[in-house]
């Protein structure tokens, strides 16, 4: 019942898709699997494939299941694939199979009478093209999790699941979206076509100059240069809006976009930490200062659409006596200064470091350690002087408990905590602020 409601709605809500469908590309899906145990709805699984192809607006899709060849041996396929693009104009087929369940079954400890079972199904897509050459596959496995023996699963649910995902990953990695624009304004860009035709707000293009023969002036010559990144930033069901992300569109190019996934940013960083710290018991000297600056390597990676972003950094500090380790993650969003050059970065995460620093006495560990943990907020500038490479500079807030519990390992091999008197710092107190600059690179 769950899978014939889902398949209801996918496919109402397709219909919207199917107004013009003169230019599209016809698909056809057709299952290849036997299914004796009659585990699964064929029809249904058939149904929800092509409602999600229906729904992205750009395919038409074809039933085949009337054709004499819409079944038979493997051996035959590209013979019969060949036939029936030839009589009922399909340029892309998806051959879509569905493995047996598998059960795994889980009889806890030993003295246990409690039994679990894990069932999974294998959903596979293989795409081919009129001529039969295998374009690409895509595959899921979709699990029921650990269930008690006794409980029921629903597999055809499970099976529809691995086939809705099998069939939207194809969308991306085995059909990317193309369409062609001529480049106005900026810079917000504006898209000729819209959700009618599968562009919706949040989707990436890698875009490039269409080249249109022979340049004859230097303005053909310098939209040529047109190329980037563009992400659309809105759009309405005939028309929508795009900001490049990186690179440039010279006014007036004819451009070609293609659909790509996410870009995503490196970025290697310096970083300072002026830290308060409180020394430990009987140091005198430079020993005995309360501020130190910890220097720290920064190793970052994050997402570079504009909007919602997402980052992770390795960090690896030092000052005397003391090192420390990290990691730091956190979500904002990345806002657009001079697009696509100059971007804000804004976020709030958590940083969790391991620190360790020298001891003092010789019936204890030659090091003390401690753990910190650390709300923070940041704000970082970014400025690509080219397509791919940048710098960045920002500032970091944090708020936290302070280091002032060390653990050492005493003469006889026991765990304890370390007194002020053997540790060169008793208590390094989080910095609020720390300032970071480095340099950025760009994949895309």
């Amino acid at each position: 019942m769950t899978a014939r409601i889902l398949t209801a709605v996918l496919l109402s809500f397709a219909v919207i898709a199917m107004a013009d469908e003169a230019n599209l590309s016809r698909i056809a899906v057709i299952p290849v699997f036997s299914d004796a145990m009659e585990n699964y709805d064929t029809e249904e699984l058939k149904n929800a494939a092509e409602g999600i192809f229906l729904q992205s607006g750009r395919f038409e899709v074809v039933d085949a299941s009337s054709h004499s060849d819409y079944q038979g041996l493997p051996d035959d396929q590209n013979l019969r694939l060949r036939a029936m693009a030839a009589e009922l104009s399909i340029d892309v087929f998806m051959l879509l199979d569905v493995s047996s369940p598998n059960t795994e079954v889980s009889h806890g400890s030993a003295d246990s009478l409690f039994v679990t079972r894990n069932t999974s199904v294998n959903v596979t897509g293989r795409f081919y093209t009129s001529e039969g050459s295998l374009l690409g596959s895509v595959k899921e496995k979709k699990y029921s999790g650990s269930l008690p023996g006794s409980t029921s699963v629903d597999l055809e649910n499970l099976a529809l699941q691995g086939v809705l995902l099998v069939t939207q990953r194809s969308l991306n990695e085995i059909f990317p979206y193309e369409f062609t624009f001529t480049v106005t304004g900026g810079p917000v860009f504006n898209i000729p076509i819209g959700t009618e035709n599968g562009i919706d707000k949040g989707m990436i293009f890698s875009v490039v100059a269409l080249s249109q023969g022979i340049p004859r002036s230097a303005e053909e010559y310098s939209h040529l240069s047109s190329h980037g990144i563009l992400q659309i930033t809105g759009s309405t069901e005939n028309s929508g809006t795009g900001r490049l992300v990186a690179g440039k569109l010279v006014q007036g190019a004819r451009v070609t976009a293609v659909e790509n996934s996410t870009p995503g940013i490196l970025a290697i960083s310096y970083a300072i930490l002026p830290t308060e710290v409180v020394p430990g018991d009987n140091l005198t000297g430079d020993e005995a200062e309360t501020t130190r600056l910890v220097n720290q390597a920064e190793f970052t990676g994050g997402t570079c659409k504009w909007g919602f972003s997402l980052t992770g950094t390795l960090l690896s500090g030092t000052m005397p006596r003391m090192s420390s380790v990290g990691i730091r993650g956190e979500m904002g969003t990345r806002l657009p200064l001079a697009s696509p050059s100059l971007a804000l970065r804004v976020g709030v995460g958590f940083e969790a470091c391991y620190l360790t620093q020298n001891t003092r006495a010789d019936s204890i560990s030659a090091s003390a350690n401690t753990a910190t943990i650390a709300g923070t907020a940041s704000a970082d500038l970014e400025w690509m002087f080219s397509s791919r490479f940048g710098i960045h500079a920002g500032g970091i807030g944090r708020l936290g408990a302070s280091a002032d519990s060390w653990n050492v390992t005493d003469w006889m091999g026991y765990n304890r905590d370390a007194l002020p008197g053997e540790l060169y710092y008793a208590e390094i107190k989080q910095p609020p602020v720390s300032f970071s600059a480095g340099l950025t690179y760009m994949i895309y």
